[in-house]
């Protein structure tokens, strides 16, 4: 959020060195203003990700941070951009974070994952086919026996369904339950006739790139494994999305930045503006007791479609991306969680 005024950004190895802040770079001070004091301003903002002060051990100035701001009378705004749900220990935090686990508290929103624009646009549109094509790309973890019964330990026994860290838990039972979930999904995907799949299936994160030796060698096995991704979201008219060890998505944004709708399978998580945007329509939603029917839900979606609007829905899915999901989109709607309903 400081970005355009301090200049500094914290990014992860698949958007350093990209273009993903550039227009909110360019935009940020018109959508807010940086007083000289807390007591000038409507919000404080925490200036560092809530996972950073975890990592290293700096808990504590974030936490007088908010007391500050609470002897101010005002609300500090955290960001949290992790995979575990972490909570921030302060009644005067709203807190911005892409991952939830059980339930949401009133006090947090949804936060997208920061993805490059790829392409620098949407993928070319494709046309209708009477067989729906679907694509996946990436890691898929199948169940052995000795990773079944590791399951069942940290699902099922209590002391091992809590994981702490700096002296605040996150529960971790969910996530080990959806450990299998993308098999379970490219398995049913691929057991429902009349469906197209392509899916090119990954032992590994990002295609084992994070285990080469060199940071030559890892960069390009990073390159070479995203454009194999952004081939496979090329060529297909819509693209699988199963969560990962947090109960969001990275690769949901990419999609959605693609201009592919998203075969989404919902597992309780919570997606930015929520209160604003009906994901339910905006998605190929397939409800978290329907993971079973997906297949189903896929060929019914496709086949009410006409062919126009089998081309609409691309282009929908690249607006909602660029005005609400990407950097810029989503700072210049920020005000909007401060409005009344």
């Amino acid at each position: 959020m400081l970005i355009p005024f301090l200049g500094k950004e914290e990014s992860a190895f698949w958007s350093e060195g990209t273009n993903v802040f550039d227009a909110y770079k360019a935009n940020g001070p018109g959508y807010f203003e940086l007083a000289d004091t807390m007591d000038d301003a409507q919000f404080a903002v925490l200036p560092s990700t809530w996972h950073r002060y975890l990592a290293d051990g700096t808990t504590e100035v974030a936490l007088q941070f908010a007391q500050k701001a609470a002897d101010a009378g005002k609300q500090v705004i955290v960001f949290h951009e992790r995979d575990f749900d972490y909570k921030f220990p302060a009644p005067n935090a709203l807190l911005f974070t892409p991952t939830v686990e059980g339930k949401r508290r009133s006090n947090e929103f949804g936060l997208p994952a920061w993805v490059p624009d790829h392409m620098s646009g949407p993928a070319p549109l494709r046309e209708k086919q009477q067989s729906p094509s679907i694509g996946f790309c990436g890691q898929v973890t199948r169940p052995r026996v000795k990773t079944r019964a590791i399951q069942f330990a940290r699902t099922s026994l209590p002391r091992l369904s809590e994981r702490r860290m700096s002296g605040y838990s996150a529960p971790l039972r969910k996530s080990y339950r959806y450990k299998f979930l993308r098999a379970k999904a490219v398995q049913t995907l691929l057991d429902t006739p009349g469906i197209d799949t392509q899916f090119l299936l990954r032992g590994d994160f990002f295609a084992g790139a994070n285990k080469k030796t060199s940071a030559d060698a890892k960069t390009e096995a990073r390159q070479s494994a995203l454009e194999v991704f952004l081939g496979n979201l090329r060529d297909c008219d819509y693209s699988l999305c199963v969560r990962g060890v947090g109960n969001y998505s990275l690769r949901f944004y990419e999609i959605m930045a693609a201009g592919r709708p998203p075969l989404f399978f919902d597992t309780g998580c919570v997606l930015p503006y929520d209160g604003l945007i009906d994901w339910h329509k905006e998605l190929v939603w397939v409800p978290e007791d329907q993971h079973d029917r997906a297949g189903e839900i896929l060929l019914a979606h496709h086949r009410g479609l006409s062919d126009e609007a089998f081309v609409d829905q691309q282009k929908r899915v690249r607006e909602v991306w660029e005005e609400w999901l990407s950097p810029d989109g989503f700072f210049r709607n920020f005000y909007r969680h401060f409005q009344p309903n």
